[in-house]
């Protein structure tokens, strides 16, 4: 960990970790992402067939 002169604490990444982990650990973090939001489109559509399949028709 460094301080530098503004305050600032830098803390230095640990010397296991390279850009390969790094971009391997984005890369789940956008696959879980996508999941997430697929899961809450299909929820959604859910939703609105059931809703339109319980309200009348107006003629």
């Amino acid at each position: 960990m460094q301080v530098s002169n503004k305050g600032l604490v830098r803390i230095s990444p640990e010397p296991g970790w390279n850009g390969e982990h790094v971009k391997k650990l984005l890369v789940l973090a956008a696959a879980i992402a996508g999941v997430l939001v697929y899961r809450k489109a299909q929820e959604s559509e859910a939703r609105k067939t059931v809703w339109s399949k319980s309200t009348d028709t107006v003629d």
